[in-house]
């Protein structure tokens, strides 16, 4: 059973990173097609060499993207040719955050040359002889988040692991390959050094199962989107650099120059990959277009939130303003209230001022023995009701509690603050009132009511 790094390696995955990641199918809004080229190790027999063709593309629903990839790709004695039909879906978070979702089915077509071995013994019937194919069905996966100018993103790889088994049958010779899963992290940020110039750090972290994790350090910088230079290194493994231009707002051209930093630098043996790539832009849909449009889009959706939220303060004001019409309505008709209660007591205010002269204490009187209750009276009516009225007036207007008495004759409904039985604090308590807040309230002066014998 063979265990190893088993899919391609790209160096300019950041000019189509729908190379590692479905996710990113139809990311850049408009058709593309790249075609990659990868001689790797030149001069040492055996070395992996790629071909990749992808297009991809968004459909007019901006949320879904759609792409094809196929490669070729030969390392050593094992050869695979392949074919995926993915689908990508983008959600947007909020106006600066997307989080995008991708799959991809693939068929492949696994190869091993056995006739390419080289061994002491080659006639060892123990070896299997001419090239063995097998075809096989793989899925990958992958998550791409988005925040202003940072991309983090994470893709597997040969999830169904399947296992191909490559035999003769008539020798009982047999080989198993396994397709392992592969994992792929990557996380970039742009930096704006000037108008014309961004800067890119780049990080991509590939995880073979049961093998150690490899990194891919990149630096880019980018002029007005038409020149870049990259600088790559990977640990232990090798160092090199990329080139590339963009003509017409449409062609891409990449270059890729790398050497190993291990003992196969003792060859001299070096790899080179190049890049072509077309973007089937539409009228107005170059970078700086795009970079309007999503301005623009970005500015669309700040203004619908903030229609959203002055449509908001509306209601609220309408509410507001509905409370304060109700609270003015009632108002208006507590003060109505209070005028009407007026005018009645007006209508009988003469035979009021008598009554209160016949049955009125002095207050000055405090050596009087005669017996109480006494009552600090407010205002006095004839009806029960509007006693009761003028009782609740008190209460909202001024927060007095009052009680209500009535005359010996019953033509009097006396409304009370206090109920007293000597006088000798009733000039300041007829003060205190004077003072508070009840006093626009008063039914004309308050006055000391003498309890009457029945």
């Amino acid at each position: 059973m063979l265990f190893a790094q088993q899919t391609p390696l790209y160096s300019q995955y950041f000019l189509n990173q729908y190379l590692y990641n479905p996710a990113l199918a139809g990311y850049s809004g408009v058709p593309s097609a790249f075609f990659l080229y990868r001689k790797q190790w030149v001069g040492v027999n055996g070395a992996p060499e790629t071909q990749v063709f992808t297009l991809d593309t968004k459909l007019n629903n901006e949320n879904i993207g759609l792409g094809l990839t196929f490669f070729n790709d030969v390392t050593n004695i094992i050869g695979r040719t392949s074919g995926a039909l993915t689908g990508s879906y983008k959600i947007d978070l909020t106006p600066n955050q997307q989080l995008r979702f991708g799959l991809s089915f693939l068929a492949i077509q696994n190869r091993i040359f056995f006739d390419r071995i080289q061994a002491d013994d080659i006639s060892d019937p123990t070896l299997l002889s001419a090239v063995d194919q097998r075809t096989v069905f793989e899925g990958n996966a992958g998550l791409h988040y988005t925040l202003k100018k940072l991309h983090v993103g994470f893709a597997s790889e040969q999830l169904f692991q399947n296992t191909i088994q490559h035999n003769n049958e008539a020798l009982f010779q047999s080989l198993d390959y396994t397709f392992i899963r592969h994992y792929y992290t990557t996380l970039d940020y742009t930096f704006t050094a000037s108008p014309h110039v961004d800067i890119k750090p780049m990080v991509l972290l590939r995880t073979v199962q049961g093998l150690p994790s490899q990194a891919d350090l990149n630096l880019m910088v980018n002029y007005k989107q038409l020149l870049w230079l990259n600088m790559n290194y990977r640990p232990k493994i090798g160092a090199g650099f990329s080139i590339g231009t963009q003509l017409a707002e449409q062609f891409v051209f990449g270059y890729t120059y790398e050497f190993p930093t291990t003992d196969l630098s003792i060859l001299g043996s070096s790899t080179h990959e190049f890049v072509l790539g077309l973007r089937l832009r539409k009228s107005g849909d170059s970078p700086i277009a795009r970079e309007k449009g999503g301005s623009i889009k970005s500015l669309e959706k700040q203004t619908a939130i903030q229609y959203e939220k002055i449509d908001a303060l509306k209601q609220e004001n309408e509410l507001v303003s509905g409370q304060l019409n109700e609270t003015q309505s009632q108002l208006a008709a507590q003060n109505e209230e209070l005028r009407l209660l007026r005018e009645i007591v007006n209508g009988y205010q003469e035979d009021l001022s008598k009554a209160i002269v016949r049955l009125q204490a002095n207050p000055d009187d405090t050596t009087s023995n005669e017996p109480g209750p006494y009552y600090l009276v407010v205002g006095a009516l004839r009806n029960l009701d509007d006693a009761k009225l003028f009782q609740r007036i008190l209460k909202r207007e001024a927060g007095l509690d009052t009680k209500v008495t009535q005359s010996a004759s019953g033509t009097w409904y006396f409304v009370y603050s206090q109920e007293m039985t000597q006088l000798e604090n009733a000039n300041g308590l007829i003060q205190e009132l004077m003072d508070s807040k009840a006093k626009p309230f008063i039914i004309g002066v308050p006055w000391i009511y003498k309890w009457e014998q029945r």
